[in-house]
């Protein structure tokens, strides 16, 4: 073997050997749980086949479930990108307002999301924050318990969730409207683009690998989303919140059935690799690879 190669798996076997029991080896045996009756009060796991599958598609708390993971998801693939590279184009430069105004965006990342849920939690109690807003300015009619209600109890929790997402988006793009060139911009300004035109036709096509990464991450942290939404509502009023992370918790922890468990967190994993290669393959249709 040359020297080469051998370091080449000296070095590369700490992180497989670690990925293998992190990660390879679980996902592996979810996958087998999810065939199989087992739970977590013991006892041997029987072989079922596809049963917790036709099971779970057949529940409707599932269903539910899975409708809500997949709004959350639509919503924050448009709201947060959207608002980080409003955000980062407005704040582009180093002018002192713009230095004050990063500093104090970027607090969020820096907060916990078990924290800022009860942070939101105050914000939206009857006598919180939110209220006091509308009450002083004459929107009475509008105050009610943001949390307990089930016509407002997801989006309330969304814009909780958005305010980290929307910064972790505003320092992407930041960093990619650095890399874009000056002198692109300024030739098209020169040829009578206005600034819209030459945002959409220059800018923002440049920053097609960075929206790519921006709505994966984003993507992901939406499909996995399981501290702030326990944290503030436990899934609750009457399931309005519970999205796949939070089911795939009551079922494993709660109900004890760990094959049904596992085949939910399966059904969440495939439409996790399904979105992300659809962002994938826009981002390198856009970048001009495909």
């Amino acid at each position: 073997m040359r020297p080469s190669r051998l370091w080449t798996g000296i070095f590369l076997a700490p992180p497989l050997l670690l990925f293998g029991m992190v990660v390879a080896y679980p996902t592996a045996d979810a996958l087998r749980l999810s065939f199989t009756d087992a739970n977590l009060l013991g006892g041997a796991a029987n072989w079922v086949g596809w049963d917790n599958f036709i099971e779970a598609f057949g529940d409707k708390n599932v269903r539910h479930s899975i409708r809500i993971t997949l709004i959350w998801t639509v919503a924050g693939a448009i709201i947060p990108p959207a608002a980080g590279l409003a955000l980062a184009h407005l704040l582009q430069g180093a002018s002192r307002f713009s230095v004050v105004m990063k500093s104090a965006l970027f607090a969020p990342i820096a907060v916990s999301l078990v924290v800022a849920g009860q942070v939101w939690i105050w914000i939206y109690q009857p006598e919180g924050l939110a209220n006091t807003i509308l009450g002083g300015i004459g929107l009475e009619g509008w105050q009610q318990a943001w949390l307990a209600n089930r016509s407002t109890a997801l989006w309330a929790v969304f814009v909780a969730w958005s305010w980290q997402q929307i910064v972790l988006a505003m320092i992407l793009y930041l960093a990619g409207l650095s890399a874009v060139p000056g002198e692109l911009a300024e030739a098209a300004r020169v040829d009578g683009g206005n600034r819209w035109q030459v945002f959409r036709k220059i800018t923002f096509p440049m920053l097609a690998p960075v929206t790519t990464v921006v709505l994966s991450l984003v993507s992901i942290n939406s499909l996995r989303n399981f501290d702030l939404v326990f944290a503030m509502t436990e899934g609750g009023p009457v399931r309005e919140t519970e999205t796949l992370p939070l089911l795939v918790f009551r079922v494993l922890l709660r109900e004890l059935q760990q094959g049904e468990a596992s085949a939910i967190a399966l059904i969440l994993f495939l439409i996790t690799l399904l979105v992300i290669g659809m962002f994938t393959w826009w981002g390198r249709r856009h970048s001009g690879v495909l």
